[in-house]
């Protein structure tokens, strides 16, 4: 499969995700940036196939989200 996951628009963290909808997050915790795959929890990022591994409270770090294309 040689699908990889594109954004299809980016949004700030004014807008949130609808919940348990895949998405990429880039977040910002203290100095550290990532950017990952997840979906959010009530208010939480959770990492993808981390089975209630949250990274973080949405509200604090996410500095931009996309809902996950694979077409």
């Amino acid at each position: 499969m040689d699908n990889k996951p594109i954004c299809g628009e980016w949004h700030g963290n004014d807008v949130m995700p609808n919940g348990d909808k895949l998405c990429i997050f880039e977040i910002k915790v203290g100095e550290a940036s990532e950017i990952l795959i997840g979906y959010r929890q009530c208010d939480e990022i959770v990492r993808e196939n981390s089975c209630y591994e949250f990274v973080c409270f949405f509200e604090d770090a996410v500095i931009r989200w996309c809902y996950i294309d694979l077409n």
